[in-house]
């Protein structure tokens, strides 16, 4: 046990992320049980799996749905990367000042500190993504939205 934290301590100090979550892990969390949050003007829902909540302290994960219209304002996260897999649609992206289509089956790696802005074209079928932050913080954001689905207790 002593060796398993000591380990765990010395990697966490070592990659930067210097905090240990006080919260039980979750090992499985449902998509049932996560809160889900309006955003982009109510064009959008931010479903949020996986964050410091649920005793990750090292990244997040949730899934992001974006109805044709919807946008992502540019903005850029100080000590998080963030990294998408597009499950269905499309979008554009800028990065940097670069426009990105990116589609169906992409990944999309933004390295902390970037610039990046999102728009799903009017007309373009539904844009789902599931949305990794290695250095959890900047899925907090979501909940300024309106709660669509507050979380379920933990088991």
């Amino acid at each position: 046990m002593f060796r398993t934290s000591l380990l765990t301590a010395l990697l966490c100090v070592s990659s930067g992320c210097a905090r240990v979550s006080t919260v039980p892990v979750r090992y499985v969390v449902g998509s049932a049980d996560a809160p889900t949050f309006r955003v982009s003007q109510g064009k959008g829902t931010a479903i949020l799996l996986v964050n410091e909540e649920t005793g990750a302290s090292a990244a997040s994960m949730g899934v992001l749905e974006l109805q044709a219209g919807a946008g992502v304002p540019e903005h850029l996260h100080e000590r998080s990367v963030e990294m998408l897999y597009v499950e269905e649609g499309g979008a554009e992206m800028t990065i940097e000042g670069r426009m990105l289509p990116v589609k169906q089956g992409d990944a999309v790696y933004i390295p902390a500190g970037t610039l990046h802005s999102a728009r799903i074209p009017e007309g373009a079928p539904r844009f789902r993504a599931v949305q990794v932050y290695v250095g959890p913080g900047p899925e907090q954001r979501f909940r300024q939205g309106e709660p669509v689905k507050p979380a379920a207790s933990a088991p």
